[in-house]
């Protein structure tokens, strides 16, 4: 725990919300999850590890027998990067060049397949920003879950959930995944088989993936993995058409690499979930009656549907009917794509949509992120200081606030206790709340 006397930045966007602290009836408890130093040369680090990676022969040794079918018929070898999209933070700038430079294929040979999941498309302003010099001399794609003529149907998994996955990648000689390893609401970590799973996978495969009686499994949690059924699903699912390496990084405050770890899937998401853990794990003596969050700036907080990631950390943190108050600049409003307002504006009451949820057999687009926001709900009130419009405020189910300090000073005022205490989570979901019991 970090206290500060006087101001906490809060981030916002690409930038921060200073929180006076220096506020009447209130005590604030500020807790963060630690902060490695940066590696000092990534590079040769990545070169290290890619050399040696964990349950898996070295990287060329791995890229050398994926590619040899297509060299021996003398055709054009298909590599494929399956990637994060524009909502995570992944160093890809580096990573991809530093992989393809390995290969020492032809630019034409390799291409980018950005992980969409149900996301809309990476535009190219973002993929720029993503990889730098490296979008131009890749092909890039973004994967579209809904584009059936792109998905190829690889198996089953033992539930009976179909898996499709993106064309490119069932289809290329060499595929490799890159990740960013952090604290997951639902699969403990991201990272991993998310890759996939989620990420270039069918919306049938997601819907299943994300199906209501999985997402409300008291399991399928933050920072489990170990007896976690969803990320059970995502591993198995992922195993039909499996990268042949993996190279996932952890970060520290500043998007900083202070980790990478390559080699085989689960070798590598477990290590370095485990190292996440230790790093983003904060212990806490109590539940607060005030928890201010945020969705760690940008680029997670983009959106509402991304932000409800920031309240399930708080509501991990707060009493029964307290006040999450949440920051999350939401420049691309809820958003417009997908299902996920036109579920949010459905007439029922928060109690009929979410037992209409549980009931359903018909698994909806973003019905998911809708049913862990109803949960928050349930446990505490949510006042939201955001830049959305007027229209989407009325959609979102909870409160909004131009001035959070003023909400602060009305909850004091409606207070007949002395000295509230706070929670402050500057880094929303990065951060890993255990309430001693």
């Amino acid at each position: 725990m970090e206290r500060k006397s006087q101001s906490i930045r809060l981030p916002y966007g690409t930038d921060f919300f200073e929180l006076n602290t220096n506020l009447p009836g209130l005590a604030f408890d500020v807790f963060l999850p630690d902060s490695p130093a940066a590696l000092s040369d990534p590079q040769a680090n990545f070169n290290a590890v890619i050399q040696n990676p964990l349950n898996s022969p070295p990287f060329l040794s791995v890229a050398k027998d994926a590619l040899s079918a297509a060299l021996a018929e003398g055709r054009k070898p298909r590599v494929v990067i399956a990637v994060a999209d524009h909502t995570r933070p992944v160093p890809d700038r580096l990573l991809v060049p530093w992989l393809a430079d390995q290969l020492e294929l032809p630019d034409e040979c390799i291409t980018i397949l950005i992980g969409t999941g149900t996301h809309r498309g990476s535009t190219p302003d973002e993929i720029n920003r993503m990889f730098g010099s490296a979008a131009a001399r890749f092909n890039v794609v973004n994967h579209d879950c809904q584009s059936q003529q792109d998905l190829v149907f690889v198996g089953k998994s033992s539930c009976g959930g179909e898996c499709w996955l993106n064309r490119h990648w069932v289809e290329a000689d060499l595929r490799i995944t890159t990740g960013f390893i952090e604290p997951h609401f639902y699969a403990g970590f991201s990272g991993g088989s998310k890759a996939l799973i989620p990420g270039i996978a069918g919306l049938q495969t997601v819907r299943h993936f994300h199906r209501a009686s999985l997402i409300d499994s008291p399991d399928v949690t933050w920072a489990k993995i170990e007896g976690n059924p969803l990320q059970k699903l995502t591993r198995e699912m992922a195993a039909l058409c499996p990268p042949h390496f993996v190279v996932n990084v952890t970060l520290n405050r500043d998007k900083e690499i202070t980790g990478i770890f390559a080699g085989e899937l689960v070798a590598v998401h477990n290590f370095g979930s485990k190292v996440s853990l230790e790093e983003a794990t904060v212990r806490v003596s109590r539940r607060y009656p005030i928890v201010i969050t945020t969705n760690s700036g940008y680029p997670l907080d983009q959106n509402f549907y991304q932000t409800v990631k920031g309240l399930s950390a708080a509501s991990r943190l707060v009493e029964p009917g307290g006040l999450i108050l949440v920051l999350s600049k939401c420049d691309n409003g809820l958003p417009s794509e997908g299902e996920f307002a036109n579920i949010l504006s459905d007439s029922r009451t928060n109690s009929e949509l979410y037992q209409f949820i549980m009931e359903t057999t018909v698994t909806k687009h973003d019905q998911w992120q809708v049913q862990t926001l109803l949960q928050c709900l349930v446990k505490a009130r949510i006042v939201m200081y955001s830049n959305l419009s007027s229209g989407d405020r009325l959609i979102t189910r909870t409160d909004h606030t131009d001035d959070p300090i003023a909400t602060l000073l009305e909850v004091v005022a409606a207070s007949s206790v002395d000295t509230l205490p706070v929670a402050v989570l500057p880094l929303g979901p990065l951060t890993i709340p255990v309430v001693a019991q």
